[in-house]
């Protein structure tokens, strides 16, 4: 039997079919909605204690910052001098003591300087994660009042079908397990919000402490 010809023999989809196939295609997507937002919550969790721990360090450097640009001309001038001039003994060993302390200087300056520059990358990432929540949380619950919506059409429909159905025939039947199919989804759907909040309330506990 051809393509088009099996696909005549099957007859075209009920209302039903239709709404429970429009069912899982919103559940996947809210799925995906939540995968997006838990990825999202467990990278914001680690920058915000790469953040935490930065700027402890950037604290305790604050007061070795200084004009990096400064400090490396210093640095150059004396290597220059040591290198080109003749100096006594103890005049070497001075102009090399103070070399050696430009160069302290300008290494703590320059470490200060690029835990600064994380730092900043750092909130500029905490930012961009924190839209994407947003955003996710937003097609979440838009997600979920579709999904109310459609669980709502569909308790109407066999609701209708039913009662258009002769007690004790195969219809009814049909309808009452597709009644139950409901029910047990609006459990599924319900217990899915609730883990949402409960996972939103730990991870908010998470970073607070």
């Amino acid at each position: 039997m051809s393509a088009p010809a099996h696909a005549k023999a099957q007859g075209p989809k009920s209302p039903v079919d239709i709404l429970k196939a429009a069912i899982d295609e919103e559940k996947q997507k809210r799925s995906n909605y939540i995968h997006d937002s838990r990825s999202a919550r467990n990278r914001l969790a680690y920058k915000l204690a790469d953040k935490q721990a930065i700027s402890q360090l950037s604290e305790i450097s604050k007061s070795h910052t200084k004009n990096i640009g400064f400090l490396r001309k210093k640095k150059e001038q004396l290597e220059f001098r040591i290198a080109t001039e003749a100096f006594t003994l103890e005049a070497e060993k001075d102009l090399i003591r103070k070399k050696n302390e430009v160069e302290r200087e300008f290494g703590q300056a320059l470490k200060s300087y690029r835990l600064r520059k994380k730092l900043e990358f750092i909130e500029g990432d905490i930012i961009e994660l924190n839209k994407r929540i947003d955003e996710a949380e937003a097609r979440i619950k838009v997600s979920g009042k579709r999904l109310d919506e459609l669980y709502s059409n569909l308790r109407s429909l066999t609701g209708e079908t039913k009662r258009k159905s002769k007690p004790g025939g195969k219809q009814q039947h049909r309808e009452e397990h597709n009644k139950q199919e409901i029910s047990f989804a609006d459990i599924a759907i319900m217990k899915e919000k609730k883990d949402e909040k409960k996972e939103d309330t730990e991870f908010d506990e998470s970073v607070l402490n």
